[in-house]
């Protein structure tokens, strides 16, 4: 897109603010300073943006940064490269001088996911405190839970809640300085710190002109004692002033090892915070918001592909997510519309013999044979009868079709009235207590799989 023309300038400009606005993106407060801002001149990629002060400048390079590119992205369709300048410098500056000292000095890789905020995190039991403490922070900066620490195994939304917290900060602070980085960046920054030191800017003066620093995946510093000497340093300076220091990590923290005792205690300090795998409402609540964040069809996916994905696919969030992917690349190569369970298994390639078994019997078989064994008809068995028999036999025949068949939970409720899979979930959770104890039950189900068979 040709923007060297001073009308077109102001046209995109005054769209990019526009979009900002009608989003819902901007934040408390900073409105006053994004309607000051302009299109002063475009060079290369780079779009320099005039603004009334030094500190606007600062504040919108530090805070909203991320927020500019990608709606200056959607409405020219090119990834601009965004400086914001002070007016008097645009004065008393060339464009190259000012393109120059607008290159980021350390960290140059770093930035947030605008996708990870917490209107997209997903609640469930697995993470409610986490989600619920990390917004605490969030609002009350080195005030209450410092550190913060937020535990738990990959993949489960850690990285996800960090970034969320820059973006609150951002939106909401917008004078606070805020640093997000992994520990190997962090690494990685101090090894060629010490290699080159050709910045005017030391390192450590760096660092300590934020007034947050999130860290990702802090035990990937074990052993690396130099650098964690420096950032016992860094630590303790945010923590002296008040300053916000929220660190991640996939084990607690007395399982830091090749961490130094002095730092551990210290992390020991704040408040600690633990995400674990979601259950199965949560996996499908995730499901479902994931496949409406990617703008597809929300009848995409039938319910029992959703159950069946959300039941056997929850290590992790990532997991999730990848086996969205994949599904999503099956459909488009193949031209499918929608989603069911057969596509599922040819998709994921699912050829294990519970699945070619599920194929060869049917639920129907199953209930038929119950309902036979206990010499009651098919509809008192998936009706609502509560006599004891009719009651018994029908959670064994629930307990059978989820072991022999695999399927999802909300599944086998609509072949029994439509029951929710809490309902089902309690019948199969009844059956296994009595398995334990009741020999007679044993041999029950142990006759009729081989009826089934």
């Amino acid at each position: 897109m040709d923007i060297s023309n001073l009308n077109t300038q102001r046209e995109i400009w005054a769209k990019v603010l526009t979009t900002i606005d009608r989003n819902g993106k901007t934040p408390k407060g900073a409105s006053t300073f994004f309607k000051q801002t302009f299109i002063h001149t475009v060079q290369g990629n780079k779009m320099i943006i005039g603004c009334e002060s030094e500190a606007v400048a600062n504040i919108l390079k530090n805070n909203f940064k991320d927020l500019f590119l990608a709606n200056v992205s959607s409405v020219t369709g090119t990834n601009f490269d965004i400086v914001f300048v002070p007016i008097n410098e645009i004065n008393t500056k060339s464009k190259d001088e000012i393109i120059k000292e607008s290159e980021p000095i350390y960290f140059k890789s770093c930035y947030l996911n605008p996708d990870f905020a917490f209107e997209r995190f997903i609640e469930g039991p697995c993470n409610t405190q986490a989600k619920q403490a990390a917004l605490l922070v969030s609002a009350n900066l080195g005030k209450m839970y410092n550190p913060f620490y937020i535990q738990g195994d990959s993949g489960l939304g850690k990285t996800h809640l960090l970034h969320a917290i820059a973006h609150f900060i951002r939106e909401n602070f917008p004078e606070k300085k805020v640093l997000c980085i992994s520990s190997q960046n962090f690494f990685d920054e101090y090894i060629n710190f010490t290699k080159n030191a050709t910045n005017d800017l030391s390192l450590t003066d760096y660092l300590k002109n934020f007034d947050v620093l999130l860290i990702d995946d802090i035990q990937q510093l074990k052993d690396k004692e130099k650098t964690l000497d420096y950032f016992f340093d860094i630590y303790q300076h945010f923590i002296n002033n008040n300053r916000q220091v929220v660190l991640t990590s996939d084990r607690p923290q007395n399982e830091l090892s090749g961490i130094p005792n002095r730092l551990v205690t210290r992390f020991l300090q704040g408040l600690t915070v633990s995400i674990s795998k979601p259950d199965f409402s949560t996996c499908k609540q995730i499901l479902m918001k994931k496949i409406e964040f990617s703008q597809l069809d929300k009848d995409f996916m039938s319910e029992d592909a959703i159950d069946y994905i959300a039941e056997n696919y929850s290590s992790s969030i990532r997991q999730l997510e990848g086996i969205l992917t994949r599904l999503t690349f099956f459909t488009t190569i193949n031209n499918i519309k929608q989603i069911d369970l057969p596509i599922v298994f040819d998709a994921l390639n699912i050829k294990d013999a519970k699945i070619d078994k599920k194929r060869k019997t049917d639920s129907s078989r199953i209930i038929t044979t119950v309902a036979d064994y206990y010499s009651i008809s098919i509809d008192q068995l998936t009706g609502s009868a509560r006599k004891y028999q009719v009651a018994l036999a029908r959670q064994i025949a629930i307990y059978l079709i989820r072991e022999i068949l695999d399927l999802p939970y909300t599944e086998i409720g609509k072949l029994f009235s439509n029951r929710d899979h809490s309902t089902i979930i309690h019948a199969i959770n009844k059956v296994d207590d009595l398995l334990k104890t009741d020999k007679q039950l044993n041999e029950v189900i142990t006759n009729l799989k081989q009826k089934i068979a």
